[in-house]
């Protein structure tokens, strides 16, 4: 190369990829989009080809625009870049690594290994990056140091804005399954029954004494595991209670999604349980949900008028449509995040749960909310004053989230049970 000409104060020694960070990449991006087409098309665990499609073209453009793209960028952002893409491939297949831990090792988790296994070497090049091509620029020391520090301002406002945001959709949209113990006593019968959409979810089910039944939604992992205190305070009181595992989740099918899009459907599914139950009333069904499974349990209600009576315990928000307060910083931290779980997951939330409260009336709703989470107990003042039926709104400033059947077990019960004995009444129709 030409040295440059006198009086010039940098000279470019090479910026071009080496072969072999070259050959890394590539290697990795063959692993990373055998796993998406595994996923989509050959592991999908009954989900409709329709929703998984679209992280598999994601996912094979992300790969084909970095083998384009990569090699030809200059080292720190050639950096950069294939840390980027090595922190969303670990990220997500560290969800399958989890899973290997919980549940052992299964065929269909290979892909998912060697993925992670990917995003680990990724993000070992994209370290060894700037040392190898650490002569690249010569330039003044007061120039390096300028360089590096605007260098590190760029990665921390890629990071929080859009990287964050991402891995934390990859691990909402694709979160590892826990194991499903025993029942925990001979009363919780196993069952299967078919969501709406045709999904198998499994669950436990314990029989009715008092001809009333409620469905128990959990929190964002979904799983049964998460509620069963609550299934126990119900079965005391002669409830009939369901629970069971969230698409995606448990033994269930699907694919898991935190933020409970889409489990309107394995609501609707367990509500046609209920309603074919001989012990059952069908106008004495009523369900309680926590956190995630509350947001759910908003929108179910406001359309299936089957539910008598709602607890929904910790509900908070779901798109950015729910957090009609948040600042302008906060809205586009949230927006990247919700726009890729969209597109991981093939599914989108609902209207805006304050526009579906008033629909639940005139169905009885008791809203429980703390506040170790600083959006929840404004989102439920607002929902308590959307709603146009009886609505209760229970307020716990210091209690954790979804925390009162431990921390106040005697007053949550009373609170929990008087509900569903006024909305489950036999009288009602």
């Amino acid at each position: 190369m030409r040295s440059p000409r006198r009086g010039h104060s940098s000279e470019v020694i090479s910026t071009a990829a080496s072969g072999w960070e070259t050959r890394i990449v590539q290697f990795a991006s063959v692993v990373i989009l055998v796993h998406a087409a595994d996923d989509a098309l050959l592991d999908r665990d009954g989900a409709p080809l329709g929703r998984t499609w679209a992280p598999l073209l994601l996912t094979a453009i992300v790969v084909a625009a970095a083998n384009a793209f990569v090699p030809r960028m200059r080292p720190g952002l050639r950096a950069v870049a294939v840390l980027t893409l090595g922190v969303l491939a670990l990220t997500n297949g560290t969800m399958h690594v989890i899973e290997v831990l919980n549940l052992g090792f299964d065929a269909g988790e290979v892909t998912g290994l060697a993925e992670a296994g990917a995003g680990a070497a990724l993000i070992l090049l994209a370290a060894a990056i700037p040392y190898a091509h650490r002569n690249a620029f010569r330039t003044s020391r007061l120039a390096a140091w300028r360089n590096r520090g605007l260098g590190a301002l760029g990665v921390l406002l890629w990071t929080a804005g859009l990287l964050i945001p991402v891995v934390i959709a990859i691990v909402q949209g694709h979160q590892y399954r826990r194991t499903i113990e025993d029942p925990p006593s001979a009363a919780y019968h196993d069952v299967s029954f078919r969501s709406s959409d045709g999904l198998r979810l499994r669950g436990w089910y314990v029989p009715s004494h008092n001809g009333a039944a409620v469905v128990v939604v959990s929190s964002a992992r979904g799983d049964r595991n998460g509620s069963i205190a609550h299934a126990r305070l119900l079965a005391r009181h002669g409830y009939g209670v369901l629970l069971y595992d969230a698409r995606g989740s448990g033994r269930s099918e699907g694919t898991s999604n935190g933020y409970g899009w889409a489990w309107d459907r394995d609501v609707e599914g367990a509500l046609d349980f209920l309603s074919g139950r001989p012990d059952v009333e069908r106008s004495r069904i009523g369900a309680l949900g926590l956190s995630t499974g509350a947001d759910v349990l908003l929108e179910v209600a406001a359309a299936d008028h089957r539910i008598k009576a709602v607890v929904a315990d910790g509900s908070t928000a779901r798109s950015v449509a729910d957090i009609p307060d948040a600042s302008l910083l906060e809205k586009a931290s949230f927006a990247p995040m919700f726009l890729s779980l969209r597109l991981l997951t093939g599914t989108a939330p609902g209207p805006p749960l304050v526009d579906l409260v008033p629909r639940v009336a005139p169905t009885p709703l008791l809203l429980i909310a703390s506040g170790s989470i600083p959006e929840e107990l404004p989102a439920n003042l607002r929902y308590a004053a959307a709603g146009r039926g009886p609505v209760t709104l229970w307020q716990r400033p210091q209690g954790a989230h979804t925390g009162g059947i431990r921390e106040e077990p005697v007053r949550y019960e009373r609170r929990v049970v008087r509900a569903f004995d006024e909305g489950l009444r036999a009288s009602r129709g």
